[in-house]
């Protein structure tokens, strides 16, 4: 099976410039790169699929290398963007590149690239004149990633984007000897700029080419990686392992098969013996249980694995005396939080103000039925008083309505 066929039957292939090019590329052993946006400090699970695909390069004996836009998302890539994005600090783009440059050797595994190397000497007129007079405003005018901002509006540094990323497959291609990019559908124009670049740079011999792969939707078409509390990122300190589990597990049952092809290295076979077993006996979840122990073990660690399944088998069975607090407290990060702006509440107004009650009539009725515990304490008096100073590790206390619905007060 050859590295596109792979892409195929995973369902992550969406376009290529050149098939023919392509093979050549696979024939050769070439160097593909693939772009990653400091924008923040961490990577998530949208990039972790690109990580995946430089993984997968390697699985055929192809080479890859990661390329950070330490100059590029200074400016920032209006593709899929209705508006003008913000402007990152210089120092902070650099801060966010370096964290960045930590993971992708981390995970992807391979050289990491910072683009900023590119234009550190290069002046602006050295730029028009060598990358400008390359591309013409019309052949600009036809991308959609501009196309469609010019109703709203695009200013001239997102208008430049689309060449200075061009550039950068240009100068990969003379000095890196980088033949083939890939990025993800949204990114089309900016690889085919790049393309048209080199080609009149090189020639029409030139064996550069590119493919992008599918975004990750699920069923309901809305954007994969993302949770009600925001992106689930890489770094432990934005999600915790556990909240990345608890995320993959409870996956619907129409997307597993896909997230399995995306994210993991099984083969075809032991895909459809997962599905096949998993649809035999739906309510186990075996796929989602199968699809977090591949991700979270891969990201974190066997250790942070088993830590998984500690917590939600302690959760799961109302049995959290086993969990300690640093265990607890990742357990309940997912659940429904509030952040307390207080030192203390009336148990009544927390039930309230947490969401395990709609009025105080309603509360009191709860603890007259012994169903409310805080701190794992059974709750008796309407006037109890709840306390930052009786806190858990005095950073949270938790809440429990029955045996399963918990509430997190982060102090």
């Amino acid at each position: 099976m050859s590295f596109l066929d792979e892409l195929k039957w995973r369902g992550l292939l969406n376009n290529v410039t050149n098939e023919n090019k392509l093979k050549l590329f696979e024939l050769e052993k070439g160097t593909a790169y693939i772009g990653f946006d400091p924008s923040g400090d961490s990577l998530h699970l949208g990039n972790y699929i690109m990580i995946l695909i430089l993984r997968r390069l390697q699985q055929f004996g192809l080479n890859g290398i990661a390329v950070i836009g330490g100059a590029t998302g200074q400016i920032g890539d209006p593709s899929g963007k209705k508006s003008e994005r913000l402007m990152l600090d210089i120092r902070k783009t650099r801060t966010n590149a370096l964290a960045i440059q930590k993971q992708l050797k981390k995970y992807g595994k391979v050289p990491v690239f910072n683009n900023e190397t590119i234009y550190r000497n290069v002046t602006l007129f050295d730029f028009l004149r060598d990358t400008g007079k390359l591309i013409n405003v019309n052949y600009l005018l036809e991308k959609d990633i501009i196309k469609s901002r010019l109703d709203t509006g695009i200013s001239y540094a997102e208008f430049s984007y689309n060449i200075i990323q061009g550039n950068d497959f240009a100068w990969l291609y003379k000095n890196k000897h980088v033949t083939m990019q890939i990025g993800g559908s949204d990114q089309w124009g900016n690889i085919t700029t790049g393309i048209e670049m080199i080609r009149k740079l090189q020639g029409d011999n030139n064996k550069a080419c590119g493919l992008t792969i599918n975004l990750l939707t699920k069923e309901d078409g809305t954007k994969f990686g993302k949770s009600e509390s925001g992106a689930i990122y890489l770094e432990k300190k934005y999600t915790s392992a556990f909240v990345m589990y608890q995320f993959l597990y409870n996956q619907a049952d129409p997307d597993v098969e896909k997230l399995l092809k995306y994210f993991t290295f099984l083969t075809k076979s032991e895909i459809e013996t997962i599905i096949f077993e998993h649809q035999s006996v739906p309510f186990k979840r075996n796929a989602q249980k199968k699809l977090a122990e591949i991700v979270v073990t891969d990201i974190h660690g066997t250790n942070e694995y088993k830590r998984c399944l500690k917590i939600s088998d302690a959760l799961f069975k109302g049995n959290i005396e086993a969990l300690s607090n640093d265990e607890l407290y990742d357990g309940l990060i997912s659940l429904p939080t509030i952040n307390a702006t207080q030192t203390s509440y009336n148990v009544i107004d927390l039930l309230i103000l947490c969401g395990a009650c709609a009025s105080k009539t309603e509360g009191r009725k709860l603890i007259e039925s012994n169903a409310i515990y805080v701190n794992n304490k059974i709750v008796h008096q309407f006037d109890l008083i709840v306390s930052k100073n009786e806190g858990l590790s005095n950073k949270f206390s938790y809440v429990k309505k029955g045996k399963k619905n918990y509430y997190l007060i982060k102090w």
